[in-house]
């Protein structure tokens, strides 16, 4: 029987996620849209389905680690903060997340909360062994990269270096590496001053 051991975490999280996506209690809150995962973050995520696959997240960790509560939770999704010129310093994630998460498992009956705290209900474990076993025979197609276009600078006119050759300044000498480098000319010596001593 294939568990969730037995695939990596990124495929498992992301068919997860595509499945909770099916399900109505799984909505993400009105301002999911513009809150960040954390105080570590600068900026809210640019995925616009990362609430699914926070919660696919959350599910798979509850059944690996659970039971477990909200504070325990938000060391696994906590990072580091930039301080400026000062160390880095870690940082709990956002505890809103990770309980409205879990409330919305729990609605869907994959979690169960109890005064230990919350773990995984049976429905859920079938779930997450099903989805598994898919994963297993069939894995997901990776994820395209990102790509930033590169935008090419302009090419400066050669009328600088036309200037400097008419001026007799600088030249390029090539080293015995093949490396260029600038010899400056010399500079013309000051005329003596050509007055008789008083």
């Amino acid at each position: 029987m294939t568990t969730v051991y037995d695939v990596p975490a990124d495929h498992i999280i992301r068919r997860v996620a595509e499945e909770l996506k099916k399900r109505k209690e799984i909505v993400p809150p009105e301002w999911a849209a513009f809150a960040k995962t954390g105080v570590h973050k600068e900026m809210p995520p640019e995925d616009p389905d990362w609430w699914f696959i926070r919660a696919a997240a959350v599910l798979r960790r509850v059944y690996v680690d659970g039971p477990l509560g909200v504070e325990r939770m938000r060391s696994f999704y906590g990072g580091k903060k930039n301080r400026g010129s000062r160390p880095n310093a870690f940082r709990k994630g956002s505890g809103s997340i990770l309980r409205k998460s879990l409330q919305q498992l729990e609605a869907a009956g994959l979690i169960i909360h109890d005064k230990t705290g919350r773990k995984v209900s049976p429905a859920g474990m079938s779930f997450l062994d099903n989805l598994s076993q898919e994963v297993k025979i069939t894995p997901p197609a990776p994820v395209p990269k990102r790509v930033v276009p590169v935008v090419e600078e302009p090419k400066k006119a050669d009328a600088k270096k036309g200037d400097k050759k008419a001026k007799g300044g600088d030249k390029a000498v090539e080293g015995a590496d093949g490396a260029k480098t600038e010899k400056k000319a010399p500079k013309a010596k000051k005329a003596e001053k050509s007055e008789a001593p008083k």
